[in-house]
């Protein structure tokens, strides 16, 4: 019988993925060059671990419905963290974690009413852009990668900003700032449109969740 951390590596890796995300942060407050570039570093075996959680609990066998709550967790504190730090340090617009903030709260919400109902994450996005822009692998991939590559670039441009005169990005320095402030937004436009994709293709769990909530029969129910 496996022991009872044997049973949960996986949710340990989660919760340590995720302290590593605050420690990036503590590392990119600094004023020191060698410490912002650690946190990259750090940044960069925080994603690894995003990777290995999945394949530890299959490995394990320990794959479970908490396991799949906690590496969402873990994926929503990481974005909107570092979201949060990069619009604190002025470096994207104070509206894109808003709009992460706001549209994983309500995603969560209509993933639990989905799950309620007896669908699964992306069994849901039926409709074929849904299927396309939010359910598939090569969607999932791009968003993911938009992500990480929004996020290591602003470190990168960060670690320069110590001492600017000797910026890596040289006298385009403005250039790459409204080139980050950019990608920040076209992220936040794509993730507004998967979710309107999940609520449309949610619409009928939607609607039968409020005439419950109101009391007023089903679809199809008997009068």
């Amino acid at each position: 019988m496996k022991s009872l951390a044997a049973r949960n590596l996986a949710n340990i890796i989660v919760l340590g993925r995720i302290l590593l995300v605050f420690v990036v942060v503590w590392l990119w407050s600094a004023g020191s060059e060698p410490l912002r570039g650690a946190g990259v570093l750090v940044l960069v075996l925080a994603f690894l671990l995003d990777g290995l959680d999945g394949w530890v609990a299959r490995r394990m066998g320990s794959a479970s419905r908490l396991g799949g709550l906690m590496d969402t967790m873990g994926d929503r504190i990481t974005e909107n963290v570092l979201l949060v730090f990069l619009a604190y340090q002025r470096l994207i617009p104070l509206f894109v974690p808003l709009v992460f903030i706001s549209r994983s709260f309500a995603a969560d919400l209509i993933r639990h009413l989905n799950d309620a109902a007896g669908e699964s994450t992306f069994s849901i996005n039926r409709s074929w852009l849904g299927r396309w822009l939010v359910a598939s692998t090569a969607s999932r991939v791009l968003y993911l990668g938009s992500k990480m590559a929004l996020f290591f670039f602003a470190g990168a441009f960060w670690v320069g900003e110590v001492h600017p005169g000797s910026d890596p990005f040289g006298d385009r320095t403005h250039d790459w700032r409204i080139l980050l402030a950019g990608l920040s937004v076209v992220l936040a436009v794509f993730n507004l449109l998967r979710f309107g994709l999940l609520v449309w293709d949610s619409r009928q769990v939607l609607a039968a969740a409020m005439s419950s909530a109101s009391g007023a029969p089903e679809p199809g129910s008997p009068s």
